[in-house]
């Protein structure tokens, strides 16, 4: 009895034992990263079932599961890792996943995703590649570095403006740049020409190449870029994604025990890079009446006698003029944080003296990011910069007081150092010009800015299906720009009176966005869904005050009150828009992954009868690879997606301004005319029908990566079509206005994009070497323009050239004066020996290059680190104004060669080859210059291979140091080796500056740089 007895007691305690495992029982634990630091948001999942949660912000999470039941972690960036839940406390320790790493990037409105998901095409540039550039613009640092983005300099001055091309120009009238938006946040990147409101020319060409206002963010605080370059990426931004997206992450706290220092100092030197050839043998004059050359003073014109043969000294302008520019940083940032709050204080200063005399600029930038756990669920944080920068520029191109334009046109004979007489005023050797010295030295122009950015967030975690985040910024800036002509200065058409203008430009950006997210719950383990959702308000507020005084009654004091007549104009614009926006992604079994996104919008530049427009998006991606189990990644993609140019403001309303008449050579007449002042309606009509440009497009993609991930490639297709583009639409002058400002015209982009990244050897070997290449090809068009309108200018330029949008051909075309040629299409000759001028302009070719490539080799030994990026450009037309005046008044190098007669190959007018000879003086001038010849001959197609930077770098053991936890010593070259078979200065130049459609056009602009930067960088 009782050994029956103590099985049934046995029997029973095996029975609530199993009863006991068999139950559910709540499971918890902390999961931290590699360091040990706690990881939110991760994701806990029991294997096999619907049943799962997040981490909170402590790491912290908290499930009910079965002891043989197992437990799947996963977060982005980290390997997942599977765990039996066999005890009621689970711990995991994610360790760093890289390849995962490498594959998160920030998408529109700052929403971080896995690069492998995403169904278009995004461009990544590490903090790393910025840094190697020694570039002090966040976007001229870009240059080289993606496929399908094109960067355009306008010269190696300091704070000189940079323009930045994304797959193809995709407006006419409107501007080319891309939204900039940094943590989350759009900012301003405007490049603003200062120009009275009586001034009847394009400000463009002449006067200032003023900054683009990216200047302002400091690249040593960049963490990462991600380029969105379709409609598909960028739709979510509506009508200001036209032109893409760069989004910058800054650098941000980082938690661990104590306070982290980043300290990092460099000393650059720049030097000249590249300037046009001059002769340097004949001097000053011309040629008598017998064809004899003799020595004149006061005038340009170079055709004079040898200087040998008069016994003259001779200078070098150029080599005397140019100096080493030197730029010095500083930069210093302390970071560090727990699990509950993180923040990072940086500081960085630049001090920057030109290549031209005078020339500088100073950058002093503060930032201050902190993130604060509140309570498990409540989250905030918020960001400061403050940046003054000033900036003492260079007057550029054509311009009488241009720097470039007296300093390459001076004769060999005359020393431009000597540029002051006795009582101050401006001496040359052509008094219609001002000596570049006393430009730098006397007709200064300075800008002043200070600018704050700012944002914040607030966010409440309710659950894994809803997360609630509120965030606000602010970008406001005021710029104080000063420009001095002094007494005895030609610029500005003054003949000597004396000037100062003042021009103050404010301006106000602020954001806000309410965002709901989350992970729907599903009934199905095989399909996970995301949403987002919100709306946005944004206001911009923009001042713009010019005053001038004019015919200054005491030298050197530029005062309004010293002037004897006064002028002063002012811009003002204030605009709004509002948005709802919405996006849905599916991933189906981790290898089809669904979105669309949809943004309504309406904002105050939109007609009356418009008022909102819609932006849509739909993406696919499918990694084969996961379908098939393939060791190798394979995956397809397709997007499609619609974003939007917004319309100039006040283009809704007809508009009063003073009236001005001008014979396109001085600056007219305006009012206020005698005392009498008056205002007219403007001459274009309203229009309440606006709505936005609207760009669609296609991308196709593939993306793979073999051996192990060593080789990885992408290649994108995309077709893009804009339409409903804004442009002046003329009128009948019986309607009493000129033109309407009109939805009237088209343009398709398409292009093929190849970017390629290869280990040569295995992670295991101590030497490595990488190479990344991209490759891109753009093909452009204006298909229509509406009115029977065959082309349009897009933006004044010069007499004989223009930048046109026309009907068939590609946008950004030269149409200037041509040669006459017969059916063959040989140049027809007259009878005076000199080829004959066509009629009728034609196209001469477009801006935009053919392809453009870049090829980065690193390599890599213990500590020792080699990089080098080559940058290729591969066509495109450059009009060299400049060199067709230095053939024109003797200066070029080919010009020396004027002792014998030329024969300009073509035919007759009866068809027969060409004999008759010309003087090397009529040769050089009337074909080759710009003396009355063709602007067709002074159009030349570019190539260029350059070494955009080099960077050798060695990383100091400092495990004997305990304070110190990383140091690292660098040189960089910059642009140190230019292939170019262009004869100007540096190819990759624009004349007038970022804020300029046109591209392309040389015109005495100045020089670019090549840079040889040292680098120290200390952790503590």
């Amino acid at each position: 009895m009782k050994v029956k007895f103590t099985w049934v007691l046995t029997l029973l305690a095996a029975l609530t034992m199993q009863f006991s495992f068999a139950q559910e029982r709540a499971v918890s634990g902390v999961v931290t990263d590699n360091s040990g630091m706690p990881l939110p948001g991760v994701s806990v999942l029991v294997k096999g079932t619907k049943t799962g949660t997040q981490t909170d912000f402590d790491g912290k999470y908290s499930i009910k599961a079965l002891p043989s039941q197992t437990l799947i972690f996963s977060y982005i960036g980290m390997k997942t890792q599977e765990i039996v839940a066999s005890s009621t406390t689970v711990n995991a320790k994610l360790k760093d996943d890289s390849v995962e790493l490498e594959g998160v990037v920030v998408t529109a409105l700052g929403i971080k995703k896995e690069e492998k998901k995403l169904g278009y095409a995004v461009s990544k540039v590490s903090a790393d590649e910025i840094t190697k550039s020694g570039e002090q613009n966040v976007l001229q640092a870009l240059a080289g570095k993606a496929a399908g983005v094109q960067i355009i300099g306008s010269g190696g001055t300091p704070g000189a403006s940079s323009k930045i091309i994304i797959r193809g120009t995709n407006t006419i009238t409107g501007t080319s740049d891309p939204l900039i938006v940094v943590d989350g946040i759009p900012i301003d990147n405007t490049t603003t020409q200062t120009s009275a409101g009586d001034n009847p020319f394009n400000a463009n060409l002449s006067g200032i190449n003023n900054s683009n206002r990216a200047l302002d963010i400091n690249p040593d605080d960049i963490e990462s870029v991600a380029i969105l370059k379709g409609p598909a990426a960028a739709a979510l931004y509506g009508a200001r994604a036209g032109n893409g997206v760069i989004i910058y992450t800054t650098k941000k706290g980082k938690k661990g025990k104590g306070l982290g220092i980043d300290y990092n100092t460099s000393l650059g030197i720049d030097k000249v890079s590249q300037l046009p050839a001059r002769q340097n043998k004949y001097v000053q004059g011309n040629y008598d009446k017998a064809g004899v050359p003799e020595y004149i003073t006061n005038t340009p014109i170079s055709w004079g006698p040898s200087a040998a043969s008069l016994g003259l000294p001779t200078y070098d302008n150029p080599r005397n003029f140019f100096q080493e520019g030197i730029t010095q940083t500083n930069n210093i940032s302390i970071y560090g944080g727990d699990e509950k709050a993180t923040f990072r204080a940086s500081y960085g200063n630049v001090t920057q003296t030109g290549m031209i005399p005078e020339t500088g600029l100073k950058r002093n930038t503060l930032r201050l990011v902190g993130d604060l756990k509140l309570s498990d669920n409540w989250k905030a944080g918020a960001s400061m910069q403050y940046t003054h920068t000033t900036n003492t520029l260079a007057q550029n191109g054509s311009n009488a007081s241009g720097v470039m334009l007296g300093l390459m046109r001076s004769p060999i004979n005359y020393d431009l150092r000597s540029y002051k007489d006795e009582f101050g005023n401006n001496t040359n050797y052509f008094s219609g010009y001002d000596n570049p010295y006393f430009t730098v030295n006397e007709n200064p122009a300075t800008s002043d800015v200070n600018r704050v950015l700012g944002n914040i967030f607030l966010s409440y975690n309710h659950a894994s299906w809803l997360s609630l985040t509120a965030k606000g910024g602010i970008d406001t800036y005021s710029d104080a720009r000063k420009q001095i002509y002094a007494v005895s200065s030609n610029g500005d058409d003054l003949n000597g009176i004396g000037e100062v203008a003042f021009n103050s430009i404010t301006n106000k950006d602020y954001y806000g966005d309410l965002i709901a997210s989350g992970l729907l719950p599903m009934q199905s383990e095989w399909i996970k869904i995301n949403y987002t959702a919100g709306l946005n308000l944004r206001s911009n507020q923009y001042l713009d005050v010019f005053s001038r005084g004019k015919g200054l009654s005491v030298p050197a004091v530029y005062n309004l009150g010293n002037a004897t007549e006064l002028y002063a104009s002012n811009v003002e614009e204030n605009t709004i828009s509002r948005a709802l926006f919405a996006q849905v992604d599916f991933d189906i079994k981790d290898q089809l992954f669904l979105s669309g996104t949809i943004r309504k919008e309406w904002a105050s530049t939109y007609g009356d009868n418009v008022k909102s427009a819609i932006f849509p998006s739909g993406t696919a991606s499918w990694i084969a690879s996961n379908t098939f189990d393939w060791a190798n990644f394979v995956k397809l993609s397709y997007g499609y997606g619609e974003v939007g140019i917004a319309p100039a403001a006040y283009r809704t309303v007809s508009v009063y301004t003073k009236p001005f008449m001008t014979d396109g050579f001085t600056n007219g007449l305006s009012f206020p005319y005698n005392g009498i002042n008056g205002m007219a309606l403007q001459g274009r009509l309203s229009n309440p029908d606006l709505k936005p440009e609207r760009v669609l497009g296609h991308d196709l993609g593939l993306s793979t990566k073999f051996l192990n991930n060593r080789l990885a490639i992408d290649l994108n297709l995309y077709y893009k079509t804009s339409k409903d583009l804004l442009i002046d639409v003329p009128l009948p002058q019986s309607s009493g206005f000129a033109a309407q400002y009109q939805n009237a015209a088209e343009l398709v982009n398409k292009g093929i994009e190849l970017e390629i990244g290869y280990d040569i050897f295995k992670k295991s070997n101590p030497f490595q070497w990488n190479v990344n290449l991209n490759w891109a090809k753009n093909e452009n068009k204006v298909t229509d323009i509406s009115g029977g309108l065959p082309e349009i200018s897009i933006e004044s330029a010069f007499s004989s050239i223009g930048y046109y949008a026309v009907k068939g051909q590609p946008l950004g075309s030269f149409y200037g004066t041509k040669w006459k040629r017969d059916e063959n299409g040989q140049k027809v000759i007259g009878s005076n020996g000199l080829a004959i001028v066509a009629d009728e302009i034609g196209n001469l070719g477009t801006s935009a290059p053919k392809w453009t490539g870049g090829i980065r080799n690193t390599f890599s030994y213990k500590r020792v680190t080699l990089s080098a990026l080559f940058d290729i450009r591969y066509g495109g037309e450059v009009y060299n104004g400049t060199l067709a005046r230095l053939n024109n008044i003797g200066v070029s190098e080919a010009s020396a060669d004027r002792e014998r007669t030329y024969v300009i190959e073509g035919v007759k007018e009866d068809g027969t080859p060409n004999t008759k000879e010309i003087s090397a003086q009529q040769y050089f001038q009337k074909y080759l210059g710009d003396g009355g010849g063709a602007a067709e001959e002074a159009v030349e197609t570019v190539n260029w291979v350059r070494l955009r930077d080099a960077t050798i770098s060695y990383d100091f053991n400092v495990k004997q140091f305990p304070l110190i936890s990383a140091a690292q010593i660098s040189l960089t070259g910059r642009n140190l080796w230019l292939n170019t078979n262009y004869k100007g200065v540096d190819p990759e130049t624009s004349l007038t500056g970022a804020g300029s459609k046109i591209n392309g056009l040389d015109y005495f602009n100045n020089p670019g740089s090549k840079s040889f930067i040292m680098s120290l960088r200390v952790s503590f």
